[in-house]
């Protein structure tokens, strides 16, 4: 498995490398969001290990960040600082998988691994996104609109994917940026309103096809169902 580890303290980080190399995974080891948003766009990965502490976003959000930028595809187990039920249930309410209280034992984490890579095998027998006529197929990164397939950038792609797995769901331009370009803070960018605006022409969101993507005024952008206006 390709497993990225967000983790800030270095020793914790070289730890929890160390024990899940010796599984014969490929692991990447990030110390801030904003490091691990600008690999994502370079690579993928099929497991992500999130300590709930961050220096730049809390690992809570960006866990529920993931879950709408991915959907449900990719495990994510949370490392957490206390055994608290409180802490256990507001991890998984936010996206995680599973979770492991510190200090972590090798062999439980191996094994908590091991366990959602084997989920993980079961999910991936679904591999598209269905919003007919949209399909986005997960494993070729293409979407199509009535059977055709429509040339989409890398980003259009993330931009369509994201919209299209969470119809209906309000993202403003900020979260916009921050996952799918990496950028975070107040930015003031017409990037993604640029590309929503193509996104918006090739895959025709005007209604015709019972889908409009629409523009919040001074919020951001929605897929939400509609006709097109005349």
């Amino acid at each position: 498995m390709q497993i990225a580890i967000l983790e800030d303290d270095e020793d914790q980080r070289d730890f929890l490398v160390t024990c899940l190399t010796r599984l014969e995974n490929t692991v990447s080891d990030f110390a801030s969001v904003a490091e691990l948003q600008r690999a994502m766009q370079r690579q993928r990965f099929d497991l992500f290990v999130i300590d709930w502490r961050l220096p730049d976003v809390s690992g809570l959000s960006f866990v529920q960040q993931l879950r709408r930028q991915l959907g449900w595809e990719v495990p994510i187990l949370m490392i957490t600082a206390t055994r608290s039920e409180g802490d256990v249930i507001e991890a998984l309410q936010s996206g995680a998988d599973d979770f492991l209280a510190k200090p972590v034992r090798p062999d439980e984490l191996q094994a908590r691994v091991q366990a959602l890579g084997r989920r993980l095998d079961a999910r991936r027998g679904q591999s598209s996104l269905e919003l007919p006529p949209y399909r986005v197929d997960i494993s070729r990164r293409a979407v199509s609109l009535a059977g055709q397939a429509v040339a989409l950038t890398d980003r259009e792609y993330a931009l369509a994917s994201l919209f299209i797995g969470h119809a209906g769901e309000l993202f403003s331009r900020q979260e916009l940026l921050q996952m799918i370009w990496g950028i975070r803070g107040d930015v003031t960018t017409r990037t993604v309103d640029t590309h929503v605006s193509r996104l918006r022409r090739k895959l025709e969101f005007d209604g015709r096809h019972g889908w409009r993507l629409r523009s919040v005024y001074q919020h951001g952008y929605r897929l939400e169902a509609g006709v097109q206006e005349v």
